[in-house]
């Protein structure tokens, strides 16, 4: 009988041996996926051995470093020229975490929510004068905000192929005759601290271009500071300076509705948002206290250029094989 018990212990330490080496394999113990937003899951199968920190954390880390390097630049960018940041932060989600374009897209506008508010302070308070224009701004606010709920309630019929190639146009239009203004026109004269002498009519376009604009930022996961700037310099005169601060202002609420929707839609990662706006905040300041030192028309040229580069990396170039456009599809079915 004892001879028998040392056999069936034999017996058992075998298995167990040979247990672990199929899990060392990575044959038995877990599947680990990546989702969405580049968040992983462990399902365990069979007996529950904890190789968590080997096969878990790692990907984790990768996945923060990522997500922060894409909120630093997304915020020194959002500070600089007075953009929310998510003409970056959508294609980096895309290229470098490997999100689907509708998670880009309602991650992208939870992100640039603290981004926006933390460079428009910086604008409004950074400086001797405030750099904004509050009743612009919120103008822009009440057409931005209907706009938003409509073109996120659109996101979902909506070819991202031809929505992609009709903003690239428009931005590709915008940066051309930004770099123009930079090296050959004339810098508008507004003294920079002065507001926009508008009329009630003025105010009244500006409400029906930020329908607009509110509409394509919920559809392409934008704050729409990329449209509100060039709007607000080119067609109301404003100094680059003050149009910036002002676009700050008015993406803040454009955002936090684009991101109510997207998110009630299941297409924010909360994780990836929060890992890009923590890098972001403190990049937005760095942006912004630059941006109210840096002469006029350097900032002309710089906007132009990042109008120019989010023109070619929105462009539809070719249609993606990476198996997110896969899920994309699968989920509006």
């Amino acid at each position: 009988m004892i001879a028998g018990g040392r056999l069936d212990l034999g017996d058992i330490r075998t298995e167990v041996a040979e247990h672990h080496r199929a899990v060392r394999a990575g044959e038995r113990l877990c599947e680990v996926q990546d989702t969405d937003g580049g968040q992983w899951k462990r399902r365990r199968i069979g007996h529950s051995v904890d190789y968590r920190r080997s096969l878990i954390f790692k990907p984790k880390s990768a996945s923060f470093r990522i997500h922060a390097a894409i909120g630093a630049l997304a915020g020194l960018a959002a500070g600089l020229l007075g953009v929310g940041g998510g003409f970056l932060i959508v294609p980096l989600l895309t290229l470098w975490a490997r999100t689907d374009q509708h998670m880009a897209t309602g991650t992208s506008l939870a992100s640039i929510l603290p981004i926006a508010l933390v460079a428009a302070g910086t604008y409004y308070f950074g400086s001797g004068s405030p750099q904004t224009d509050l009743p612009v701004a919120a103008s822009l606010v009440i057409g931005g905000t209907v706009g938003v709920v409509a073109g996120g309630l659109a996101a979902q019929k909506v070819s991202d192929r031809v929505l992609r190639g009709f903003v690239a146009i428009l931005l590709f239009v915008a940066g051309l005759k930004y770099a123009y203004d930079a090296g050959f026109g004339a810098i508008p004269t507004l003294h920079a601290s002065a507001p926009a002498a508008l009329g009630i009519e003025e105010y009244a376009v500006l409400t029906l271009c930020g329908l607009g604009i509110g509409v394509l930022g919920g559809l392409a996961g934008l704050g729409g500071g990329v449209f509100i700037v060039p709007l607000l310099v080119v067609g109301f005169g404003l100094s680059q300076r003050i149009a910036q601060g002002t676009s700050l202002i008015a993406v803040i609420p454009t955002a936090a509705v684009g991101a109510i929707i997207h998110e009630a839609n299941g297409e924010v990662d909360v994780r990836a948002a929060a890992f890009i706006a923590a890098a972001g905040v403190p990049a937005a300041i760095v942006g912004s206290l630059l941006a109210l030192v840096v002469p006029e028309r350097t900032l002309l040229g710089l906007f132009g250029a990042f109008l120019l580069f989010a023109a070619v990396r929105t462009w539809p170039w070719a249609p993606r094989h990476d198996g997110s456009s896969g899920r994309a599809a699968r989920r509006r079915r």
